[in-house]
C-alpha cells in the first residue's frame, strides 16, 4: 500500500531513483496524496524491473508511444514490456517478455453510478446482467468488468476511446475469463488472456496479455519490498 510508506529516508531514496522528468511530474500534483502515490508506484516499478536485469533502478529510461503509453527506452533490454497502475491503497505493475500487457486496479466502491456507466461502456448483454443485481453482487460484477476493460485498452495502448461496448467478458471465475468481440472489430479473442486478482479485500485487479499465437502463460506474483 503506497499510503503505508511514510519513512522520510525511504521516500528520499525513492525520489532519488526517479528521472528529472518524473520528479517534475511528481511535484505537479495538486493533492499531496496523489504525489505520494506517484512517487511510490514509480519507484516500485523501477525496482521491479531491476529484478529482471542488471540495470540499477535509477538507470531505467522511458519513452511514450504515439498514443502515450509508457515504454522502456533502454536499448540494452529489448523486448521487456510493462504496465503500471495505482489507486487509493494499492500500486501494482505487470512485466512481460515481448507480450502486450495491461493492468488495472480499483478500490471496490459502491458510491459510483454503476449501472449508468455500464450502459455507456459495457455490452448490452453485460448491462442487462448488471440490471438484475444489487448490493455487493452489483459492485463485484461492475468492477470486474471495468478493470478487465481498462487492462485491455492499456495493453492495446490506445486508451478508453476504444469502443468498449463491442466487447463482452464471460467470467467463469477469476482464472477462467473469455472475451468476445463484435464481428466488426479486427481482434482475435484466442490471442488474449485475462486474469482477475484480489490483492486485498478492498481491491480488484485485472491483467490482460496478448500473444502472437494462442498459448498458455504463467503468472508469477511478487510482493514489493521497501
Amino acid at each position: 500500500m503506497p499510503e503505508s510508506i511514510r519513512d522520510s529516508a525511504v521516500l528520499a531514496d525513492f525520489r532519488a531513483v526517479l528521472s528529472a522528468q518524473e520528479r517534475k511530474q511528481c511535484d505537479r500534483f495538486h493533492f499531496p496524496e496523489d504525489s505520494h502515490r506517484y512517487l511510490v508506484s514509480h519507484a516500485m516499478l523501477r525496482q521491479v524491473l531491476s529484478g529482471y536485469t542488471d540495470l540499477a533502478p535509477a538507470d531505467w529510461r522511458f519513452s511514450r508511444s504515439k498514443h502515450g503509453r509508457p515504454e522502456i527506452a533502454n536499448s540494452e533490454v529489448p523486448g521487456i514490456r510493462f504496465n503500471l497502475t495505482h489507486t487509493h491503497g494499492l500500486a501494482a505493475c505487470i512485466v512481460t517478455q515481448g507480450n502486450e500487457c495491461g493492468i488495472d486496479a480499483e478500490k471496490l466502491d459502491s458510491r459510483h453510478h454503476m449501472t449508468g456507466i455500464a450502459q455507456r461502456m459495457f455490452s448490452a448483454e453485460e448491462y442487462h446482467q448488471l440490471e438484475q443485481l444489487n448490493g455487493a453482487e452489483l459492485t463485484e460484477a461492475f468492477f470486474s468488468r471495468w478493470v478487465l476493460r481498462e487492462a485491455f485498452v492499456k495493453a492495446k495502448g490506445i486508451g478508453i476511446s476504444y469502443p468498449t461496448r463491442k466487447l463482452h467478458f464471460d467470467i467463469q471465475d477469476d482464472n477462467k475469463i473469455r472475451v468476445r468481440f463484435d464481428p466488426d472489430l479486427d481482434e482475435g479473442d484466442s490471442y488474449w488472456q485475462f486474469r482477475l486478482l484480489r490483492p486485498t479485500e478492498e481491491h480488484i485487479t485485472a491483467i490482460a496479455l496478448r500473444s502472437d499465437r494462442p498459448a498458455d502463460f504463467r503468472i508469477v506474483k511478487h510482493a514489493f519490498k521497501r
